[in-house]
């Protein structure tokens, strides 16, 4: 639970280098794509140094379940989540994303045969409505939404939950640094044919983006991993990450001056609460 907690608190640092990347003059596409080509660049080195020969995959169905997870949870992610911000704005984006346990729950029931108890489904409704709290402030406007964003965020909820359960699949089959290499390269490869963005970039860029592959992206999912393979209820796993918009708000207004009401604590204290709640959960 502890490596799951360290993950979200590292994803909630995303920000910082996607600001940082705008204000060079990068586009969306490119930091998506840059995101996912240098953590691919990185875990392969990685993965090569530590185990050599057998950081190649021979194992058919565990390459099948890193491109699953490099495309569903990586690739079309990136791609739905982006939509959902700019249809929706980021918190109303944010808030569609973390449907994320729901849909890790359902997943883990029907293939881990994962049980639903009174504490956990109570505590999966903690979780969303503490997340709605922490990143709306309580403030949810009807009208900027519309049926194309919300499937977009509903995408983006649906692809971060299978992360979950796609890297527990994979985890058993092959270690978090070459599942996480595999799922990268998968994810890039993905994304420079779909986005198709513009190869011109500047030296500064290219450390942000370096960085953005390194921190939030490489150590940050090795670590989820490696708490993946070691929880045994799957499910649990999407609200112990949710500390990840708790993490962003933080910084937000430590970083960038914005405000933080009473409700915004709230909703803070909510999710704390629910991660507690789901840890103690049979």
């Amino acid at each position: 639970m502890v490596y799951v907690f360290v993950a979200g608190v590292l994803w909630g640092t995303i920000g910082i280098f996607v600001n940082t990347m705008a204000a060079l003059g990068a586009d969306a596409s490119q930091i998506c794509t840059l995101r996912m080509s240098f953590a691919f660049a990185i875990m392969s080195v990685i993965a090569i140094i530590r185990f050599g020969k057998s950081a190649w995959l021979r194992d058919t169905k565990a390459i099948l379940l890193c491109a699953m997870l490099g495309l569903i949870s990586h690739g079309v992610f990136n791609i739905c989540y982006t939509a959902s911000i700019r249809i929706n704005g980021m918190g109303i984006a944010c808030v569609l994303m973390y449907t994320a346990p729901v849909f890790t729950a359902i997943a883990s029931r029907i293939f881990f045969h994962e049980r639903f108890s009174p504490m956990k489904i109570l505590a999966l409704l903690v979780n969303i409505a503490g997340c709605i709290l922490t990143v709306t402030g309580g403030e949810i406007s009807a009208e900027s939404l519309n049926w194309t964003g919300i499937i977009a965020g509903l995408g983006s909820g649906f692809c971060y939950g299978m992360a979950a359960v796609l890297g527990r699949a994979a985890g058993k089959r092959a270690d978090p640094m070459i599942v996480s290499a595999y799922s990268y390269f998968f994810a890039a490869l993905f994304l420079l044919c779909v986005l198709r963005p513009a190869l011109s970039v500047n030296a500064k860029i290219l450390g942000a983006g370096f960085l953005y592959g390194l921190v939030p992206t490489s150590i940050a999912y090795v670590v989820y991993y490696i708490g993946l393979g070691k929880v045994r209820d799957t499910g649990k796993v999407p609200v112990i990450a949710s500390i990840e918009p708790v993490t962003a708000i933080a910084i937000g207004a430590a970083l960038y001056g914005e405000r933080i009401g009473a409700v915004n604590f709230t909703g803070i204290a909510v999710v704390l609460i629910s991660i507690m709640m789901m840890v103690k959960s049979e």
